[in-house]
């Protein structure tokens, strides 16, 4: 977190320096991830599919057991 002491010109040079630092290897992994052609096209293909569902039964399709948080 920034000094509250810090001045405007401080400020605006920290800021540059964050924005020219390259990004963390997390977020390039998901930008690879999402201009991947084989996960998008698995993202509308799944998509589609909770649609079909959803529209047949009237229901959403449940969550699996593992997603949820434990309770307590």
């Amino acid at each position: 977190m920034a000094n509250p002491d810090m001045t405007v010109v401080d400020l605006i040079a920290l800021l540059r320096e964050k924005a020219t630092a390259p990004p963390p290897a997390a977020s390039q992994l998901l930008v690879r991830h999402l201009q991947c052609k084989e996960s998008v096209d698995l993202a509308h293909c799944l998509s589609e599919a909770m649609d079909r569902y959803a529209a047949t039964t009237g229901l959403p399709l449940p969550s699996p057991s593992e997603l949820l948080p434990p309770l307590g």
